[in-house]
Protein backbone atom coordinates (compact mmCIF):
# COMPACT_ATOMS: atom_id res chain seq x y z
CA UNK A 1 0.00 0.00 0.00
CA UNK A 2 1.43 3.65 -0.90
CA UNK A 3 1.90 5.98 1.53
CA UNK A 4 0.02 9.05 1.38
CA UNK A 5 1.88 12.05 0.24
CA UNK A 6 1.29 15.76 0.92
CA UNK A 7 4.88 17.33 1.38
CA UNK A 8 5.22 20.10 -1.54
CA UNK A 9 8.83 19.03 -1.56
CA UNK A 10 9.26 17.09 -5.01
CA UNK A 11 12.41 15.77 -4.49
CA UNK A 12 11.84 13.81 -1.08
CA UNK A 13 8.28 12.36 -2.49
CA UNK A 14 10.30 11.11 -5.72
CA UNK A 15 12.74 9.55 -3.50
CA UNK A 16 9.91 8.24 -1.69
CA UNK A 17 8.03 6.59 -4.96
CA UNK A 18 11.14 5.29 -6.29
CA UNK A 19 11.65 3.76 -2.88
CA UNK A 20 8.26 1.92 -2.82
CA UNK A 21 8.94 0.77 -6.47
CA UNK A 22 11.85 -0.76 -5.65
CA UNK A 23 10.09 -2.73 -2.97
CA UNK A 24 6.81 -3.62 -4.72
CA UNK A 25 7.65 -2.89 -8.80
CA UNK A 26 4.25 -3.88 -9.88
CA UNK A 27 2.26 -1.27 -7.66
CA UNK A 28 0.58 0.49 -10.68
CA UNK A 29 -0.95 2.94 -8.34
CA UNK A 30 2.81 4.28 -7.45
CA UNK A 31 3.47 4.15 -11.22
CA UNK A 32 0.60 6.61 -11.60
CA UNK A 33 1.41 9.08 -8.52
CA UNK A 34 5.06 9.56 -10.00
CA UNK A 35 3.79 9.83 -13.18
CA UNK A 36 1.58 12.90 -12.46
CA UNK A 37 4.39 14.28 -10.20
CA UNK A 38 6.99 14.07 -13.41
CA UNK A 39 4.06 15.96 -15.62
CA UNK A 40 4.25 18.42 -12.79
CA UNK A 41 7.27 19.30 -13.30
CA UNK A 42 6.82 18.94 -16.62
CA UNK A 43 9.10 16.03 -17.43
CA UNK A 44 6.72 14.54 -19.42
CA UNK A 45 9.27 11.81 -21.04
CA UNK A 46 9.55 10.38 -17.45
CA UNK A 47 6.09 10.58 -17.04
CA UNK A 48 5.36 8.60 -19.84
CA UNK A 49 7.69 5.73 -18.89
CA UNK A 50 5.66 5.52 -16.08
CA UNK A 51 2.71 5.04 -17.88
CA UNK A 52 4.64 2.66 -20.44
CA UNK A 53 5.31 0.53 -17.21
CA UNK A 54 1.75 0.15 -16.09
CA UNK A 55 0.18 -0.17 -19.49
CA UNK A 56 3.00 -3.58 -19.84
CA UNK A 57 1.13 -4.58 -17.30
CA UNK A 58 -2.39 -3.60 -18.24
CA UNK A 59 -2.74 -2.97 -21.74
CA UNK A 60 -6.40 -2.41 -20.97
CA UNK A 61 -6.10 0.09 -18.94
CA UNK A 62 -8.23 3.13 -20.73
CA UNK A 63 -7.02 6.30 -18.11
CA UNK A 64 -2.96 5.32 -18.90
CA UNK A 65 -4.16 5.53 -22.44
CA UNK A 66 -5.38 9.01 -21.67
CA UNK A 67 -2.59 10.23 -19.75
CA UNK A 68 -0.01 9.35 -21.99
CA UNK A 69 -2.11 10.88 -24.84
CA UNK A 70 -1.74 13.87 -22.81
CA UNK A 71 1.57 13.44 -22.21
CA UNK A 72 2.48 13.15 -25.88
CA UNK A 73 0.41 15.94 -26.46
CA UNK A 74 2.57 18.41 -24.26
CA UNK A 75 5.24 16.92 -25.97
CA UNK A 76 3.44 17.83 -29.42
CA UNK A 77 4.13 14.20 -30.77
CA UNK A 78 0.44 14.72 -32.05
CA UNK A 79 0.14 11.22 -33.83
CA UNK A 80 0.66 9.59 -30.70
CA UNK A 81 -1.56 11.40 -28.93
CA UNK A 82 -4.05 10.95 -31.38
CA UNK A 83 -3.39 6.88 -31.44
CA UNK A 84 -3.24 6.71 -27.19
CA UNK A 85 -6.90 8.90 -27.41
CA UNK A 86 -8.33 6.23 -29.66
CA UNK A 87 -7.18 3.57 -27.82
CA UNK A 88 -8.97 4.60 -24.98
CA UNK A 89 -12.05 5.28 -26.22
CA UNK A 90 -11.60 1.86 -28.13
CA UNK A 91 -11.75 0.55 -24.87
CA UNK A 92 -14.33 3.03 -22.84
CA UNK A 93 -16.65 4.14 -25.82
CA UNK A 94 -18.56 6.27 -23.63
CA UNK A 95 -15.06 8.05 -22.57
CA UNK A 96 -16.35 11.97 -23.24
CA UNK A 97 -12.85 13.64 -21.47
CA UNK A 98 -11.17 11.34 -24.52
CA UNK A 99 -12.80 12.80 -27.31
CA UNK A 100 -12.70 16.10 -25.82
CA UNK A 101 -8.98 15.62 -25.47
CA UNK A 102 -8.85 14.54 -29.02
CA UNK A 103 -10.86 16.91 -30.54
CA UNK A 104 -8.24 19.74 -29.20
CA UNK A 105 -5.35 17.68 -30.93
CA UNK A 106 -7.23 17.47 -33.88
CA UNK A 107 -7.73 21.60 -33.86
CA UNK A 108 -3.90 22.14 -33.35
CA UNK A 109 -3.21 19.85 -36.39
CA UNK A 110 -6.05 22.14 -37.73
CA UNK A 111 -8.09 19.07 -38.84
CA UNK A 112 -11.15 20.72 -37.98
CA UNK A 113 -13.41 18.74 -39.12
CA UNK A 114 -12.50 15.98 -37.51
CA UNK A 115 -11.79 18.13 -34.33
CA UNK A 116 -16.24 19.10 -34.60
CA UNK A 117 -16.62 14.76 -34.94
CA UNK A 118 -15.03 14.65 -31.31
CA UNK A 119 -16.63 17.66 -29.94
CA UNK A 120 -19.96 16.54 -30.82
CA UNK A 121 -19.38 12.52 -29.82
CA UNK A 122 -18.22 14.54 -25.82
CA UNK A 123 -21.49 16.77 -25.74
CA UNK A 124 -23.48 14.21 -26.65
CA UNK A 125 -21.63 12.19 -23.87
CA UNK A 126 -21.60 15.35 -21.45
CA UNK A 127 -24.02 17.93 -22.31
CA UNK A 128 -22.57 20.04 -19.64
CA UNK A 129 -19.35 20.18 -20.72
CA UNK A 130 -19.06 23.95 -21.44
CA UNK A 131 -15.38 23.64 -22.63
CA UNK A 132 -16.30 21.28 -25.18
CA UNK A 133 -19.14 23.87 -26.76
CA UNK A 134 -16.12 26.57 -26.54
CA UNK A 135 -13.49 24.84 -28.82
CA UNK A 136 -16.42 24.01 -31.17
CA UNK A 137 -17.24 27.15 -31.42
CA UNK A 138 -13.58 27.94 -32.35
CA UNK A 139 -13.31 25.00 -34.65
CA UNK A 140 -16.65 26.06 -36.62
CA UNK A 141 -15.46 29.39 -36.41
CA UNK A 142 -12.29 28.55 -38.71
CA UNK A 143 -14.45 26.58 -40.92
CA UNK A 144 -16.58 29.72 -41.44
CA UNK A 145 -19.56 28.49 -40.10
CA UNK A 146 -20.05 31.68 -37.55
CA UNK A 147 -23.93 31.20 -36.85
CA UNK A 148 -23.16 27.69 -35.78
CA UNK A 149 -19.82 29.28 -33.47
CA UNK A 150 -22.40 31.94 -32.17
CA UNK A 151 -24.98 29.19 -31.19
CA UNK A 152 -21.97 26.81 -29.14
CA UNK A 153 -20.67 30.40 -27.59
CA UNK A 154 -24.04 31.16 -26.11
CA UNK A 155 -24.77 27.54 -25.02
CA UNK A 156 -21.26 27.58 -23.12
CA UNK A 157 -23.46 31.21 -21.23
CA UNK A 158 -25.98 29.71 -20.81
CA UNK A 159 -24.10 27.13 -18.95
CA UNK A 160 -21.74 29.32 -17.09
CA UNK A 161 -23.22 33.10 -17.19
CA UNK A 162 -19.83 35.01 -16.46
CA UNK A 163 -17.58 33.56 -19.00
CA UNK A 164 -16.31 37.00 -20.16
CA UNK A 165 -13.98 35.02 -23.26
CA UNK A 166 -17.21 33.16 -24.48
CA UNK A 167 -18.49 36.87 -24.72
CA UNK A 168 -15.38 37.85 -26.09
CA UNK A 169 -15.11 35.00 -28.98
CA UNK A 170 -18.72 35.44 -29.62
CA UNK A 171 -18.51 39.41 -30.31
CA UNK A 172 -15.74 38.76 -32.56
CA UNK A 173 -17.89 36.19 -34.44
CA UNK A 174 -20.73 38.80 -34.42
CA UNK A 175 -18.54 41.30 -36.22
CA UNK A 176 -17.52 38.76 -38.68
CA UNK A 177 -21.10 38.42 -39.89
CA UNK A 178 -21.82 42.16 -39.45
CA UNK A 179 -24.43 42.00 -36.43
CA UNK A 180 -22.73 45.07 -34.89
CA UNK A 181 -25.04 45.52 -32.15
CA UNK A 182 -25.17 41.81 -31.04
CA UNK A 183 -20.93 42.55 -31.33
CA UNK A 184 -20.82 45.65 -29.11
CA UNK A 185 -23.01 44.07 -26.67
CA UNK A 186 -20.86 41.29 -26.41
CA UNK A 187 -17.60 43.20 -26.07
CA UNK A 188 -19.56 45.21 -23.15
CA UNK A 189 -20.36 42.09 -21.38
CA UNK A 190 -16.62 40.76 -21.78
CA UNK A 191 -15.35 44.37 -20.42
CA UNK A 192 -17.68 44.35 -17.27
CA UNK A 193 -16.14 40.66 -16.52
CA UNK A 194 -12.98 41.69 -17.08
CA UNK A 195 -12.15 45.38 -17.32
CA UNK A 196 -8.24 44.56 -18.19
CA UNK A 197 -9.05 42.78 -21.44
CA UNK A 198 -7.81 44.96 -24.03
CA UNK A 199 -8.30 42.96 -26.83
CA UNK A 200 -11.86 43.54 -26.43
CA UNK A 201 -11.30 46.96 -26.07
CA UNK A 202 -9.57 47.03 -29.22
CA UNK A 203 -11.96 44.65 -31.15
CA UNK A 204 -14.86 47.17 -29.93
CA UNK A 205 -13.25 50.03 -30.69
CA UNK A 206 -13.19 48.37 -34.30
CA UNK A 207 -16.93 47.98 -34.40
CA UNK A 208 -17.40 51.42 -33.20
CA UNK A 209 -15.56 52.74 -36.33
CA UNK A 210 -17.44 50.48 -38.48
CA UNK A 211 -20.59 52.16 -37.56
CA UNK A 212 -19.14 55.36 -37.24
CA UNK A 213 -19.39 56.00 -33.45
CA UNK A 214 -16.13 57.91 -34.45
CA UNK A 215 -15.41 59.48 -30.61
CA UNK A 216 -16.23 56.06 -28.95
CA UNK A 217 -14.00 54.35 -31.08
CA UNK A 218 -11.10 56.94 -30.52
CA UNK A 219 -12.11 56.11 -26.24
CA UNK A 220 -11.48 53.16 -26.73
CA UNK A 221 -7.82 52.80 -28.78
CA UNK A 222 -7.13 55.51 -26.58
CA UNK A 223 -7.63 53.43 -23.44
CA UNK A 224 -5.87 50.68 -25.13
CA UNK A 225 -2.75 53.10 -26.02
CA UNK A 226 -2.78 54.07 -22.77
CA UNK A 227 -1.78 50.36 -21.00
CA UNK A 228 -0.18 49.62 -24.18
CA UNK A 229 1.80 52.69 -26.07
CA UNK A 230 4.24 50.91 -27.84
CA UNK A 231 1.44 48.45 -30.26
CA UNK A 232 1.92 49.79 -33.56
CA UNK A 233 -1.67 48.57 -35.12
CA UNK A 234 -3.38 50.44 -32.30
CA UNK A 235 -2.07 53.98 -33.10
CA UNK A 236 -2.68 53.10 -36.61
CA UNK A 237 -6.25 52.42 -36.47
CA UNK A 238 -6.82 55.68 -34.28
CA UNK A 239 -5.24 57.46 -36.87
CA UNK A 240 -7.99 55.73 -39.39
CA UNK A 241 -10.49 56.73 -36.96
CA UNK A 242 -9.30 59.94 -36.78
CA UNK A 243 -9.55 60.20 -40.96
CA UNK A 244 -12.88 59.24 -41.11
CA UNK A 245 -13.84 61.43 -38.54
CA UNK A 246 -11.49 64.28 -40.61
CA UNK A 247 -9.36 65.16 -37.73
CA UNK A 248 -6.44 65.42 -39.92
CA UNK A 249 -3.51 66.22 -37.75
CA UNK A 250 -4.30 64.42 -35.02
CA UNK A 251 -4.43 61.25 -37.80
CA UNK A 252 -1.19 62.35 -38.84
CA UNK A 253 0.21 62.03 -35.57
CA UNK A 254 -1.16 58.87 -35.10
CA UNK A 255 0.25 57.28 -38.15
CA UNK A 256 3.87 58.95 -37.29
CA UNK A 257 3.67 56.94 -34.06
CA UNK A 258 2.90 53.77 -35.92
CA UNK A 259 5.92 54.16 -38.56
CA UNK A 260 7.84 55.00 -35.61
CA UNK A 261 7.01 51.93 -34.18
CA UNK A 262 6.97 49.99 -37.36
CA UNK A 263 9.23 51.08 -40.23
CA UNK A 264 7.66 48.81 -42.43
CA UNK A 265 4.05 49.41 -42.03
CA UNK A 266 2.67 49.70 -45.83
CA UNK A 267 -0.54 51.01 -44.91
CA UNK A 268 0.51 53.33 -42.13
CA UNK A 269 2.62 54.97 -45.24
CA UNK A 270 -0.44 55.24 -47.60
CA UNK A 271 -2.88 56.61 -44.97
CA UNK A 272 -0.35 58.96 -43.95
CA UNK A 273 -0.77 59.90 -47.58
CA UNK A 274 -4.06 60.54 -47.42
CA UNK A 275 -4.01 62.17 -44.62
CA UNK A 276 -1.33 64.74 -46.44
CA UNK A 277 -3.25 65.16 -49.47
CA UNK A 278 -5.98 66.51 -47.33
CA UNK A 279 -4.11 69.25 -45.99
CA UNK A 280 -2.55 69.56 -49.15
CA UNK A 281 0.89 68.49 -48.21
CA UNK A 282 1.18 67.20 -51.51
CA UNK A 283 5.22 66.54 -51.47
CA UNK A 284 4.34 64.80 -48.11
CA UNK A 285 1.42 62.90 -49.55
CA UNK A 286 3.48 61.85 -52.93
CA UNK A 287 6.81 60.62 -50.71
CA UNK A 288 4.88 58.64 -48.91
CA UNK A 289 2.84 56.99 -51.09
CA UNK A 290 6.21 56.12 -52.61
CA UNK A 291 7.26 54.45 -49.66
CA UNK A 292 4.08 52.53 -49.20
CA UNK A 293 5.03 50.84 -53.12
CA UNK A 294 8.71 50.22 -52.92
CA UNK A 295 7.44 48.29 -49.48
CA UNK A 296 4.26 46.29 -51.70
CA UNK A 297 5.35 46.90 -55.70
CA UNK A 298 1.80 45.24 -56.40
CA UNK A 299 -0.37 48.04 -54.25
CA UNK A 300 -2.62 49.35 -56.96
CA UNK A 301 -4.61 51.67 -55.04
CA UNK A 302 -1.31 53.61 -54.06
CA UNK A 303 -0.33 54.17 -57.56
CA UNK A 304 -3.98 55.51 -58.31
CA UNK A 305 -3.21 57.70 -55.61
CA UNK A 306 -0.34 58.71 -56.45
CA UNK A 307 -1.47 59.21 -59.88
CA UNK A 308 -4.61 60.97 -58.53
CA UNK A 309 -1.79 63.28 -56.35
CA UNK A 310 0.04 64.30 -59.57
CA UNK A 311 -2.87 65.55 -61.22
CA UNK A 312 -3.35 67.48 -59.00
CA UNK A 313 -0.03 69.47 -58.45
CA UNK A 314 -0.35 69.68 -62.42
CA UNK A 315 2.51 66.64 -63.44
CA UNK A 316 0.06 65.08 -66.01
CA UNK A 317 2.56 62.72 -67.29
CA UNK A 318 3.81 61.75 -64.01
CA UNK A 319 -0.04 61.09 -63.30
CA UNK A 320 -1.07 58.97 -66.50
CA UNK A 321 1.93 56.68 -65.57
CA UNK A 322 0.49 56.07 -61.95
CA UNK A 323 -2.94 55.67 -62.97
CA UNK A 324 -1.91 53.32 -66.00
CA UNK A 325 -0.05 50.98 -63.49
CA UNK A 326 -3.10 51.26 -61.53
CA UNK A 327 -4.86 50.24 -64.00
CA UNK A 328 -2.78 47.42 -65.27
CA UNK A 329 -2.48 45.82 -61.73
CA UNK A 330 -5.97 46.36 -60.63
CA UNK A 331 -6.88 44.13 -64.12
CA UNK A 332 -4.95 41.61 -62.86
CA UNK A 333 -6.23 41.78 -59.47
CA UNK A 334 -9.89 41.55 -60.92
CA UNK A 335 -10.77 44.27 -59.12
CA UNK A 336 -13.21 45.50 -62.07
CA UNK A 337 -14.59 48.37 -60.23
CA UNK A 338 -11.94 50.36 -59.45
CA UNK A 339 -9.98 49.44 -63.12
CA UNK A 340 -12.95 50.91 -64.54
CA UNK A 341 -12.29 54.39 -62.22
CA UNK A 342 -8.99 54.73 -63.09
CA UNK A 343 -9.86 54.33 -66.48
CA UNK A 344 -12.16 56.94 -66.79
CA UNK A 345 -9.62 59.23 -64.76
CA UNK A 346 -6.83 58.00 -67.84
CA UNK A 347 -9.63 59.23 -70.38
CA UNK A 348 -9.84 62.46 -68.63
CA UNK A 349 -6.19 63.34 -68.47
CA UNK A 350 -5.74 62.18 -72.12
Amino acid sequence: MAKEWESQDYQNALEEFNLELQTNPDNTDIYYRRSELYYTLEDYHSGIKDLDAILQRNSQDALAYMFRGYGYGQLKDFPQAIADYSQAIKLFPNYAKAYFNRGTVYHKLEQYHQAIADFNQAIILNPQDNNAYYNRGIARNKLGQHEQAIADYTAVLQLQPDDGEAYYNRGNTYNKVKQYPQALFDYNQAIALNPQDLEAYYNRANVYHKTKDYQKAIADYSYVIKQNSRHAPTHFNRGTTYLSAQNYSQAIADFNTAIALNPQYIEAYYNRAVAYNKTKEYQKAIADHQMAIKLKPNYAEAYGNLGLVYQTVGQKRKAVKNLQQAAKLFKEQNNQALYNYVEDKLKELK
